[in-house]
């Protein structure tokens, strides 16, 4: 499973997303504004994909400056949400390719050094990948790029000021990048995550582990599965830990 941007790729997907929603997207005003927004849209593919050729050219690993890179992908991923918004008015289909185009962006501000300033449309692309893979090889890849994308989440988000929302993107990130990590039975890997969400959610995690342990007995995780879980419940599931 290919997660990467791939300008090519990337634009035959939103293509593909987009053509069984664009008969009704005709049909109704916003329909030359919409083309405005896709043409965009187009536009800021262009920008990433010379980016990517001038760093290939030159050998460097970094042409643009970070700011830069943060600018041209919050930039992108304002546009995707627009267009997704757009058309979540004018019609009732399954927008999941769409939204699922946010994780490729992500991972290319993050890998040409900047930082995501616009997170919730990459948490949702990733929770909807997580919803339809069963496969463990497939959840320990999506497990790594979840990791990526915390890794390259502005600092603004990080510091997690608004711990009164229980639906934060920071949130709900990190959950799932526990709960993902724990469904691909790699041990490594979620010893990586239950770290990560000790550091990040320090108020969530008494429960996390609390309910990872049901879980165990509910779906029937391997042993060694289970034993970590067992050993950061046992650290951090109590009521003395955590405070």
């Amino acid at each position: 499973m290919a997660f990467e941007f791939n300008p090519k790729t990337f634009r035959s997907l939103l293509d593909s997303a987009l053509d069984d929603h664009l008969e009704a997207l005709t049909t109704v005003p916003a329909a030359e504004p919409f083309d405005k927004l896709l043409a965009a849209m187009r536009q800021a593919i262009d920008v990433m994909q010379r980016a990517d050729a001038d760093t290939a050219a030159t050998g460097e690993a970094r042409v643009l400056q970070s700011d830069e890179i943060s600018e041209i992908g919050d930039y992108t991923l304002n546009l995707l949400g627009e267009i997704t918004t757009r058309l979540e008015k004018v019609t009732s289909r399954d927008n999941r390719d769409l939204i699922r185009l946010a994780v490729p962006v992500a991972l290319w501000i993050g890998r040409h050094g900047g930082r995501i300033r616009n997170l919730e449309l990459a948490v949702n692309s990733l929770a909807s990948f997580a919803n339809e893979i069963s496969d463990t090889v497939q959840l320990a890849e999506l497990t790594r790029v979840i990791h990526e994308i915390i890794d390259y989440t502005a600092d603004e988000i990080i510091q997690d000021l608004e711990q009164t929302n229980p639906m934060r993107p920071w949130r709900i990130l990190n959950l799932n990048y526990g709960i993902v990590a724990t469904r691909s039975h790699d041990t490594a890997l979620m010893e990586q995550a239950y770290d990560e969400l000790v550091k990040n959610l320090p108020y969530d995690a008494r429960q996390f582990f609390r309910e990872g342990m049901q879980q165990m007995d509910i779906v029937g995780y391997p042993p060694e599965v289970r034993a970590v879980v067992e050993k950061y419940d046992s650290m951090w599931g109590s009521d003395s830990t955590l405070h």
